[in-house]
């Protein structure tokens, strides 16, 4: 087996062909392994775990203690063992099959073949991964595996061509991206490697960073015995896992293996969370057990007290209780009561988040075709927590947005380039236009549709043309040139070329280098190739090749990125670009102010349409200060020290001296890209708003665009009061802490004096952020923020994004947040939040594998979280208030006998029957309910929101609801047995008083139909398969009661014939009769009470759709009891249907217009659909209702 390898220095050392120095490094092996068990290993493993829960090692505990003869009522058999060793059997039946599928999965990659260089015959031999080395080189073919993280050597050339070192590879199981990526191979080596005898001559060592989970850095210095030297990026690196692609061969040195390559690195389980319903079972489950703890000391008291007084008495033949009887009977009456808590409610919630996960999976609605992608679950335990959300926190590009850009627009030299206006823009437009300005904007839509129909380019405007071919001057078509020049050299694409054809594919690192190169080529400025210190582009038909010396590459930090070429002219340039925050205050003091000015003005228009910006600068340097800067920025990246500086964001070197090229720039202009809105964004964002969720967008975007993108979503509206805090109107903590705490003021102000609060939206950036989530600032932010309606956070980075999801989760009790995010930069915070949702998209699927849920959508949130989020968290309440009933009614049954016996603790229920209760006869109905139940239609369920909000106030589960049953089980148990026990007290058959038994069996028959009928007062909706298992439920206590009557074996003597005893007393067909409904009618009476007069939001719906009543009664401007009122003059129609087959969507949308007015025309625009019916709906969803329980303002 694989061993990670242990620490032997700062860096970690290879030798070139030395197998002997190498082995004495101890590095690990090739053996991957990601399964959980072994043959040796699974019984202690799994028994460890098993017993980690705190019910299986209860009910062991229960166990043993049942062999204990002086407090064992079960004659020293442990009768518990066998359920327990059931649902055991069931566990390790889950956990087998599942870590089979890694064990098969191991066997496949280990046994894989790729070719090492063998020094005894000096030629390629395959082996196979798993007798890989450290040190090992190995020669990979295209579409070839990784076998290791390898150190590119050499690779195929062309011989007529010098070398490049070029090779493409393919990352997709890493990070999920499909487009192609270049890697090279070290300077020093990828002419020297061409032979077996070659590679075996070189001499040397690698000095590196120990094993990490960063994929996208690498550090390391190659020394070779003949004195050259060379730093070992990133680029240079092939990591396991990753395919060759469009290149013959690759010569690597091996450097990671096993266990430390960077895949299984980064193979770390996500954090485990906990459901808020598990946590508050467990709350119940200590409760109980006090409970259980005090009854066991009263029923141990009452036991030494009765003895004592009754001491004189001939049975007990003058015994009196000593000591050691109180902690003997304490015992004993626990393990008779132990059953308080019930067995099998984690392996029945276990089964049934299995199934409902199947369900969710299948949900067809929730399939995106053009992908072909499926809703995913990661993390079932969490199902029925998408019901009890109460915060969204979500990111922008790529989640709200398609994440496929186009060219839109431009500024250069202070001119604006490019007609038309996007979505974004077009509802920005329309919030503050006035009738006259409508045409307007209808006529820039119909002029934009003469733009070429081009990929990634969506750009109209016959001007930049014109200025192109001189009409603006000839200083003006210089810049123009110099600025699609810049876009079509700065830049990381790489082209690739597909073997046998001609055809040429870019491939980008994000889709927005991939615009703006594609808007250079537009322009006749195309990217042609790359290589090593080269880049060419054919400028309007004419080749140009420029020798490229430096690329700066961008990160979420520097936010800009250069690139140092020189042209055939000689001439050095720096081109970079990037946001205009960084690019701007590196700007050279003599750049035309006026262009300056204009540029900044077109940059805010862009971000107003919602359009992506970049700012393009560059400046030309002296070749003899480059000479000097080269030198000392390649000196600082063959610097280890450096590096681990730059590393972990220390002061270093290496920044210090692109932050030195990169200053005195000249301004070129602008670009502005169109990352579209996803469809059935808006309304999906908006639907969630109606149910109460508050939606947070994190966002790197500009404020203007975050802004207007709130806008175009629906998340902001016209009527809403914006507070918009960032780095130039507050630029200390102390005045934003200020300026929160008067908006907090302000608004409690508003509230004490108003009938409800006025909708307010928070805009803060990143800056800000800094300060403000330190110190006494948090909590003003904290407490500002949740009297919002919206927060829209822009410039932020990564951890940001975890620490606001972290600020509304760790300080606010009993709300639930979920993140959603397609890209790796929203990792932190989808692990961050209770309830994470990874989107496959264009970013790969980083996201997705650190997410708990997986979409393809963010429309498809909607119903994740109204249908089935709602569905699982009301099931899921029903499914575990029932077990904890059914259980307390049995035990506290058998707990008042023993009052009636003088706390004797004796059992008048058999055994056996007892370990099936929970196993077969209560078991099937419930976990039906569980999986099936519906009390609306999916489709009501989307269109009135507001039938979510009992899962974020936690209306079916809490202490109340959970308390309320406890007292009902105890109720209807104390009044069974007693109704039995005098209902039998002289009668009998015989005319003798009936036995001990026989009582018993008929209190358990009772319980076993209360507890079934009970159910059915719960049940929503009936299929034919509820009726059947209900039935099946009372038969099978029925046959197993009556073949243990009659099998000695089974019961023993004193059950002997008693089902034909029992049936043949009339008290016991009188009481199975009528006593169920005595004893249950209080329950009926408080539900017809309560739904008669404080109906539930969700009862009126299901009244409307049953009967198909108007459903202007819905509407939440009636008081609960109005509507019930209502309601009694509707008759019903006589057709019970669904809300969906009802009335359709569009007439519903119309009558509801009718029946509510509309305060505004224009209001939360969303794109694709009608706004008043939009506005409609949600009036209808949130108008002025007040639930019978205090809801959250």
């Amino acid at each position: 087996m694989s061993h990670s390898t242990k620490n032997l220095g700062e860096y970690r050392k290879i030798y070139l062909n030395d197998a002997a120095k190498n082995a004495e490094s101890a590095f690990c092996d090739n053996v991957v392994v990601t399964s959980k068990y072994t043959a040796v290993t699974f019984v202690p493993k799994f028994l460890f775990e098993t017993f980690r829960k705190f019910a299986n090692a209860y009910f062991l505990v229960v166990s043993m203690m049942q062999v204990i003869p002086s407090i064992s009522n079960t004659n020293g058999l442990p009768s518990t063992a066998p359920t327990l060793l059931f649902i055991m059997v069931i566990d390790a039946i889950f956990a087998v099959l599942e870590d089979r599928k890694r064990h098969i999965a191991d066997a496949v990659a280990n046994s894989r073949v790729t070719r090492a260089l063998a020094k005894e015959i000096e030629q390629f031999k395959a082996i196979e991964w798993k007798d890989l080395r450290v040190g090992d080189i190995v020669k990979l073919s295209n579409r070839d595996q990784v076998p290791a993280d390898l150190v590119i050597l050499a690779v195929a050339e062309q011989p007529s061509t010098p070398p490049t070192g070029l090779c493409y590879v393919e990352t997709k199981s890493l990070d999920g991206e499909t487009n192609m990526k270049v890697r090279q191979a070290i300077q020093c080596t990828m002419s020297k490697c061409q032979s077996p005898a070659s590679l075996l001559a070189l001499k040397g060592m690698i000095q590196c960073e120990h094993p990490n989970n960063g994929i996208n850095t690498f550090q390391g210095v190659l020394h070779l015995d003949s004195g050259d030297k060379e730093s070992i990026a990133h680029k240079s690196i092939l990591l396991r896992g990753c395919t060759i692609r469009n290149t013959d061969w690759v010569l690597g040195l091996v450097v990671n293996t096993g266990q430390d390559t960077k895949i299984m690195m980064n193979n770390t389980s996500t954090p485990s969370k906990v459901s808020s319903m598990d946590v508050s079972i467990n709350r119940y489950i200590v409760a109980l057990v006090c409970v259980l703890f005090v009854c066991c000391a009263v029923g141990a008291t009452g036991s030494v007290l009765w003895e004592t007084k009754n001491s004189h008495t001939w049975y007990i033949n003058g015994k009196t209780p000593s000591q050691s009887s109180w902690v003997v009977m304490f015992f004993y009456f626990f393990l008779l009561m132990y059953q308080f808590i019930p067995i099998s409610l984690y392996v029945s919630m276990t089964m049934v988040k299995h199934v409902q996960s199947m369900f969710l999976q299948w949900d067809v609605q929730m399939y995106h075709d053009d992908t072909d992608t499926p809703a995913l679950v990661r993390t079932m335990s969490l199902n029925e927590e998408l019901g009890q959300i109460s915060y969204i926190f979500s990111d922008k590009t790529g989640t709200l947005t398609c994440n496929i850009m186009e060219f839109r627009k431009c500024s250069i030299g202070g001119v604006s380039y490019g007609h038309g206006t996007t979505e974004i823009g077009l509802a920005a437009q329309q919030r503050a236009a006035n009738d006259g300005s409508f045409s307007a904007i209808a006529e820039e839509k119909h002029h934009s549709t003469k733009a070429k129909c081009v990929p990634y380019v969506n750009f109209d405007g016959v001007e930049l043309y014109e200025h192109m071919a001189g009409s603006g001057g000839a200083d003006q078509q210089e810049r123009i040139h110099r600025f699609f020049l810049h876009l079509a050299i700065c830049h990381t694409v790489i082209p690739e070329y597909r073997q046998g054809t001609t055809e040429v594919t870019l491939s980008a690192s994000s889709p927005d280098e991939q615009a703006l190169v594609s808007g250079a080529a537009f322009f006749g400025y195309e990217f042609i190739n790359r290589m090593p210190g080269k880049v060419s582009v054919r400028v309007r038909g004419q080749d140009v090749q420029y020798e490229l010396l430096d690329v700066l590459e961008f990160s979420s930090a520097r936010k800009r990125m250069s690139t140092v070429v020189k042209t055939p002219d000689g001439d050095i340039l720096v081109l970079t670009k990037g946001a205009d925050v960084v690019v701007f205050e590196r700007l050279k003091a003599q750049n035309d102010a006026q262009m300056v000015t204009h540029t900044t003005q077109h940059i805010n228009s862009f971000a107003a349409e919602g359009l992506r910006t970049l700012t393009i600068a560059s400046k030309q340097v002296d070749a003899t200060f480059y000479g000097e800067w080269s030198g000392r920025y390649h000196d600082a990246l063959n610097n280890l020290e450096e590096m681990d500086k730059q590393k972990s964001e220390l002061p270093n070197a290496i920044d210090e001296c692109m932050e030195e090229l990169e200053t005195d720039l000249d301004l070129l202009g602008a670009t502005a890209i169109e990352d579209k809105l996803q469809a059935g964004v808006p309304a999906t964002i908006a639907s969630l708003a109606e149910a109460g969720i508050k939606i947070w967008v994190l966002t790197g975007d500009k404020e203007e665009t975050a802004i207007n993108i709130g806008f175009a979503c629906n998340l902001l509206h016209s009527r809403m009061r914006r507070v918009v805090i960032n780095s130039t109107l507050f630029d200390s903590a102390q005045k934003i802490e200020a300026e929160l705490l008067l908006q907090v003021a302000v608004l409690c102000k508003e509230g004490s004096s108003a009938d409800e609060f006025v909708d307010v939206a928070l805009v803060i950036d990143g800056d800000s952020l800094i300060h403000a989530l330190r110190g006494s600032c948090r909590t003003a932010l904290l407490e500002f923020s949740q009297l919002c309606k919206a927060v829209i956070a822009c410039r932020v980075s990564p951890g940001q994004k975890a620490e606001m999801v972290a600020l509304i989760k760790d300080n606010i009790p009993g709300v639930r947040t979920l993140a959603i995010g397609d890209g790796a930069n929203d990792v932190p915070m989808i692990q961050e939040a209770h309830v994470g949702v990874g989107i496959s998209g264009q970013e790969g699927l980083q996201a997705v594998n650190a997410s708990d849920y997986a979409i393809a959508r963010f429309s498809f949130l909607g119903r994740l979280i109204l249908v089935h989020g709602r569905w699982n968290y009301m099931r899921m309440s029903q499914l575990v208030l029932y077990m904890f009933y059914k259980n307390i009614m049995l035990t506290a049954a058998q707990y008042t006998y023993t009052w009636m016996s003088g706390f004797s603790g004796q059992k008048f229920f058999l055994e056996s029957i007892v370990q099936l209760y929970n196993v077969l006869f209560t078991s099937y109905p419930i976990l039906c309910l569980a999986i099936l139940d519906q009390d609306v239609h999916d489709t009501m369920a989307v269109n009135f929101p507001k039938l979510y909000v009992a899962g974020p106030q936690n209306d079916l589960l809490n202490a109340a609801v959970f308390s309320a049953w406890v007292a009902s089980a105890l109720g209807e148990s104390v009044a069974i047995t007693l109704t039995v026990m005098w209902s039998f007290r002289d009668s009998s058959h015989s005319s003798e008083s009936p036995g001990m038994w026989l009582v018993g069996n008929v209190v358990f028959s009772l319980v076993m139909v209360v507890v079934t009928i009970k159910l059915t007062l719960f049940q929503n909706s009936w299929l034919g398969i509820n009726v059947v298992l209900y039935a099946i439920s009372i038969l099978l206590w029925i046959s197993i009661a009556t073949i243990a009557s009659n099998w000695y074996l089974v019961s023993g003597w004193p059950w002997m014939d008693m089902m034909a005893s029992m049936s043949c007393l009339v008290p016991s067909w009188c009481l199975l009769l009528f006593a169920p409904i005595t004893f249950l009618l209080p329950t009926y009476v408080c539900k017809a009470i309560k739904s008669e007069l404080y109906p539930e939001y969700n009862q009126l719906a299901m009244e409307v759709a049953t009967f198909g009543l108007p459903l202007d009664l819905l509407a939440w401007n009636y008081a609960p009891s109005d509507r019930r009122q209502r309601m009694v003059h509707h008759k019903p129609n006589g057709n019970a249907r669904k809300l969906s087959s009802v009335i359709p969507v569009s007439k519903r949308r119309s009558m509801t217009v009718k029946i509510l007015s509309n305060d505004s025309q224009h209001s939360g625009f969303a794109f694709s659909s009608d706004n008043q019916a939009r506005r409609a709906e949600a009036q209808l969803a949130i108008g002025k209702y007040i639930p019978h329980k205090a809801h959250h303002t």
